[in-house]
């Protein structure tokens, strides 16, 4: 393991990932010319104003899931480093690749070289990954709230799921692993904030492009949510590319129209794809400056 720590702290190793980096970046800006050319958006029939509202929903949304990942640290009873947004964000960029494990492996490594023991930052992001799917379920059933019954309905479900991840929480090989449950019900919590804004972002998408009336926000969150799920249950799918727009035209094409709802889909993940191009770009600025005595305190 010291091995191992001295090869993710030489500089062999750190031009190496700069190297990565850039390659992502630029594979990332091949993708969006590609989802142009494949699904142009029709932005010269768009609310601009709504458009541009949209970006910044999109981007903190983005953010605010990012910021959570500490709280998973907190379950485990260790202190998170300074710096994980942006070893969030530049890890985001592996997302991209095929295979979904990719932007975990990438941002144990990261995490690592703020300081953070290999199997602590491993652990944090399987919490992470557990806490925003239970969360992502629990606000998917809103896709039948299309009426005040449906909406009721909707609540009552996601009321369930909740109790049922509390007993999951309970679980011993729950307890085993968590130090500190009441994080990990903060964390689970905090998705649940997180998935409402990303649905936000989304409707702010549709009625920019087809003003959909915010008396459907809460389906659109609701098919967001799972179509989130489905694209991240699917692991070879790189950042859920293509599950996530099937499940959503298959929600939406009887509302919207399937045409519609395949822009509307391209334009969703041409536009959290713009997030992470910006915050990945930003974030390797920024731990390209991170000191590397705080990168060689790592201990595994």
């Amino acid at each position: 393991m010291n091995r191992l720590r001295g090869l993710l702290a030489s500089r062999a190793a750190r031009v190496l990932g700069t190297l990565l980096a850039v390659g992502l970046v630029a594979l990332l800006l091949v993708r969006l010319g590609q989802l142009w050319s494949e699904h142009p958006v029709p932005l010269d029939e768009a609310n601009w104003p709504l458009v541009a509202l949209a970006l910044a929903v999109s981007g903190a949304a983005m953010t605010a899931y990012g910021a959570v990942w500490p709280t998973t640290f907190r379950a485990l009873g260790a202190e998170p480093p300074a710096g994980l947004l942006a070893a969030f964000y530049a890890g985001q960029l592996a997302k991209y690749l095929p295979g979904g494990a990719w932007q975990y492996v990438g941002r144990a490594a990261l995490a690592a070289r703020l300081g953070v023991p290999l199997r602590v930052g491993a652990g944090s992001l399987g919490l992470e990954a557990i806490s925003s799917l239970v969360a992502a379920a629990l606000v998917a059933p809103f896709v039948l709230a299309t009426g005040a019954a449906w909406g009721a309905a909707a609540a009552a479900i996601a009321l369930l799921g909740l109790a049922a991840a509390e007993l999951a929480a309970r679980l011993p090989i729950m307890r085993r692993m968590v130090v500190d449950l009441g994080a990990l019900r903060s964390a689970t919590a905090r998705y649940l904030l997180v998935w409402i804004v990303f649905g936000a972002a989304f409707w702010l998408t549709a009625a920019a492009l087809y003003s959909v009336s915010i008396s459907q926000s809460p389906l659109y969150t609701g098919v967001f949510a799972a179509a989130w799920a489905s694209g991240f249950v699917v692991v070879f799918a790189p950042g859920g590319l293509g599950v996530r727009e099937a499940v959503i035209v298959a929600l939406l094409r009887g509302r919207l129209g399937e045409s519609e709802a395949i822009v509307l889909a391209a334009a969703s993940r041409i536009a959290f794809t713009l997030v992470d191009l910006a915050g990945g770009a930003a974030a390797l600025a920024t731990l390209r400056r991170t000191p590397s005595a705080q990168r060689e305190k790592a201990r595994f």
